[in-house]
């Protein structure tokens, strides 16, 4: 049976456009894997990105937290507005960073001016607000006169012109939560046993306390190089004998890197930090294995900032695990985990292990920092001329 002209030509109208489709879309235009066998495609990953950037930013709208973090948060959505390659991130971020800096600056008009530990949290704040709303000349200037009356060891525990990180500086009370002077043993106010920090954990604080008075242009006890001076007794980095000390030292590394660095703005060369890049390409498996996605986002970001994409094993198992363990609110890490700076600090490392960067070159953020990265192996070289001397 013949079908009615008026079916045939309606036939004939779906098969032109069907061709036209055919022809206007390109063979494989359709998402597109991350590389070849991935199990995830790109906007698998921007979505992925986006809702923890957005997870992130409920967090930050949150009055109690934002009040006790919000200037790491600001500083967060400055980090992610001012490095992602992908300009939608960069615009989400921007808009969120300036929203939350303008509350920032509202809830903190003014600096404290008793106590150093909240004096640095107000300049980590302040540093990051300006970014995007501009400077604010007067309250800087009673940030600089308040930093004035205290000391390095005020600040950082320990003064970094005169000796490198110690292994003396006890952690604070566990029951008290009260900061013990230098070599005790005991709580002086309790009594309760006291443990030593790590000195990773200690060069890690001062890196970037210093970092951020650096940049804010007021010194909080002492500048950057002076701390960054002590690397080549920093040293070899050990194989560590437990996750504590694996913690440490890799914190301390990638924290190296991202102060010298201005927090992924730039890439920075192996041969400037061969040790730091051996011990981080080399260990990024332990981050895996200790299902750390806080420590494996941190390893992935600064071997990125290293030159390493998704063209190696070490970034495409990392970007393979941390893209198959998002919680459905957009988080990584254990959405039980009651201490909010975990929840949301776990997703930023995330978001930056992921996420693409728009590097400004390769370089230091202060170029005459890199012959103090070296001063170790001139001073090997020395050595090893003395001995073949003899």
């Amino acid at each position: 049976m013949t079908p009615p002209s008026y079916f045939r030509s309606a036939l004939r109208l779906i098969a032109i456009f069907v061709a036209i489709v055919a022809f206007a879309v390109p063979a494989g235009s359709g998402p597109k894997a991350l590389w070849q066998g991935a199990h995830f495609t790109e906007q698998d990953r921007d979505a992925a990105i986006e809702r923890g950037l957005e997870f992130i930013y409920r967090i930050a709208s949150n009055p109690e937290y934002f009040a006790r973090l919000g200037h790491d948060m600001v500083f967060c959505f400055y980090t992610i507005s001012n490095t992602a390659k992908n300009p939608r991130l960069r615009e989400m971020a921007r808009r969120m960073g300036e929203e939350r800096a303008r509350q920032w600056r509202h809830d903190n008009p003014a600096p404290p001016i008793g106590d150093p530990d909240d004096l640095y949290v107000f300049v980590s704040g302040e540093q990051a607000a300006e970014k995007f709303l501009g400077p604010a000349p007067q309250v800087k200037a009673r940030v600089q006169a308040a930093a004035e009356h205290f000391s390095a060891i005020d600040f950082l525990r320990f003064d970094p012109r005169r000796e490198p990180p110690p292994a003396d500086i006890p952690e604070r009370c566990p029951k008290c939560n009260y900061q013990n002077p230098r070599g005790a043993t005991a709580c002086q106010k309790c009594q309760t046993a006291l443990t030593f920090r790590s000195r990773y954990d200690v060069w890690l604080d001062a890196l970037v306390a210093s970092y951020a008075g650096d940049t804010y242009g007021v010194k909080l006890g002492a500048a950057y190089p002076e701390v960054l001076q002590w690397i080549s007794r920093m040293r070899p980095y050990a194989t560590p004998k437990d996750e504590q000390e694996f913690d440490s030292i890799s914190y301390a590394l990638t924290h190296l890197v991202y102060t010298l660095n201005d927090y992924n703005k730039y890439r920075v060369s192996p041969t400037w930090l061969p040790q730091e890049f051996r011990f981080l390409r080399t260990n990024i498996s332990e981050a895996e294995r200790y299902e750390d996605p806080e420590m494996l986002g941190e390893f992935m970001d600064t071997l990125r900032a290293f030159g390493e994409d998704e063209s190696t094993p070490e970034i495409r198992a990392g970007m393979e695990s941390l893209l198959s363990k998002q919680n459905p609110d957009g988080s990584w890490g254990d959405p039980a985990e009651t201490d909010i700076y975990t929840r949301y600090h776990t997703t930023w490392t995330v978001i930056d292990g992921l996420r693409q960067y728009s590097y400004a070159g390769e370089r230091l953020r202060v170029p005459n920092l890199l012959p103090l990265l070296a001063a170790d192996r001139h001073n090997l070289s020395a050595q090893r001329k003395t001995k073949a001397a003899h």
